[in-house]
């Protein structure tokens, strides 16, 4: 199925779409953590036209949650595991991360079943708080749940 944005989207006739150029480039494999980052990093620069930025951040949207791929559920389970990975300390994202939460509900399964993170740790340097995976983790963990 190729991936188009909605007709009511921002796309413009004038710049060539991000989605056509990425489906049409040998049909890769979906990455949504790729998009979700490419998404999330975007910044417009200095001096660009407003209305080209909104077009391309609605784009790398699009190519994140794929509301060609994905209902509703699933789209609203990644918006709110999204704000809630930004909301929460180290060692629930850790958690998170480690047990490859993809939804809601999991999400809750998981907190109401405690637990701490067994494949990182976590590191302060200079008043900051980083996630640091074991060497080796997800080798093991791999092992483990093959």
């Amino acid at each position: 199925m190729a991936a188009s944005v909605p007709p009511d989207s921002l796309q413009s006739e004038e710049t060539p779409s991000l989605v056509s150029q990425e489906t049409n480039a040998g049909k890769r494999e979906y990455n949504s953590k790729y998009w979700h980052l490419k998404f999330r990093d975007f910044s417009p620069s200095e001096g660009s036209d407003p209305i080209q930025d909104l077009k391309r951040m609605s784009e790398l949207c699009f190519m994140w949650l794929r509301p060609d791929l994905h209902n509703k559920e699933e789209i609203l389970d990644q918006l709110v595991l999204e704000k809630f990975m930004i909301s929460v300390g180290p060692e629930l994202q850790a958690i998170v991360i480690e047990n490859r939460v993809k939804s809601c509900k999991e999400l809750e399964k998981l907190l109401r079943s405690g637990g701490k993170p067994r494949q990182w740790s976590i590191i302060h340097c200079q008043g900051q708080m980083y996630l640091l995976r074991h060497p080796g983790a997800e080798n093991a963990a791999d092992m483990k749940n093959g």
